[in-house]
């Protein structure tokens, strides 16, 4: 289906998306100084006991590499645990670190309170709709529940 004056919508949403975007994933910055990569990974380390850079590389859609550099930063900082797997020691496992936890729930704070900030502008029906289109969107429902921390 040919849209009439695509172009227009796309360069909207795109300015749309950037600042929303930037709204609802701020630098969380504080005590933790944790870049947006970091703090999405440090969220999937907490919905579950234990990560591989291999899967965590998977849910995001990124290569191992990429998720490599940003452990290693969390790591150094100590808010990220490393140990080996007993089955096999080839298998290195990830999981946050009582500081990492502690980091995080700050961080989480934070953008709960830059969050409120940005969409108390909305009536209830205008944030009921927004997530509905972003549902549309995000129909991916492998990652979306691995994403997920509460219903």
């Amino acid at each position: 289906m040919k849209i009439e004056g695509l172009k227009a919508y796309v360069e909207k949403l795109e300015v749309a998306h950037y600042i929303l975007s930037k709204s609802l994933h701020p630098e969380t910055t504080g005590e933790g100084d944790l870049t947006r990569t970091q703090y999405i990974l440090m969220r999937m380390l907490s919905i579950r006991d234990r990560w591989t850079v291999t899967e965590l590389a998977e849910m995001l859609e990124v290569k191992p590499s990429a998720v490599t550099v940003a452990v290693d930063r969390l790591y150094k900082k100590n808010y990220v645990q490393r140990y080996r797997s007993e089955a096999d020691r080839r298998i290195v496992y990830l999981e946050l670190s009582e500081t990492g936890s502690s980091i995080l729930k700050e961080a989480e704070e934070r953008r709960l309170v830059s969050m409120e900030n940005l969409l108390s502008k909305l009536s209830r029906d205008d944030l009921e709709t927004l997530v509905t289109i972003y549902d549309k969107f995000g129909n991916d429902k492998k990652q979306h529940e691995a994403l997920t921390l509460a219903p």
